[in-house]
């Protein structure tokens, strides 16, 4: 699972190639979890602002890109993320397209 999430941070300005559903879930879930630690310590030691903040600033980039990358696997463009900040229904829409299953098809068709 660790490993997932520390291949988004080194693949950090890849906007190119393929991300698995697997590879976004897991390193979702670590992300998720040093988010709630940051925001803990920040809560529990009341002057860590910086902490939470630094981090979600640091990782905004890999999560665009790893966004990216999976819209990429399920053929569609990149700029399908942006469907995130339509109001109310964007995120739901967002998550269903990155829920969906690869396009194995595509990915070998684009490598070749």
């Amino acid at each position: 699972m660790f490993s997932f999430y520390l291949l988004a941070w080194r693949r950090y300005f890849d906007f190119s190639g393929f991300s698995s559903r697997k590879e976004f879930w897991m390193f979702m879930w670590v992300h998720l979890l040093v988010t709630l630690m940051c925001i803990a310590l920040d809560v529990r030691l009341d002057d860590m602002t910086w902490l939470d903040m630094g981090y979600g600033v640091a990782s905004a980039i890999p999560v665009v890109a790893l966004v990216v990358r999976r819209l990429h696997d399920i053929d569609r463009s990149g700029w399908w993320g942006c469907v995130f900040f339509v109001p109310v229904i964007g995120p739901f829409v967002l998550i269903y397209f990155l829920s969906q299953q690869g396009d194995s098809y595509a990915q070998s068709a684009r490598r070749t």
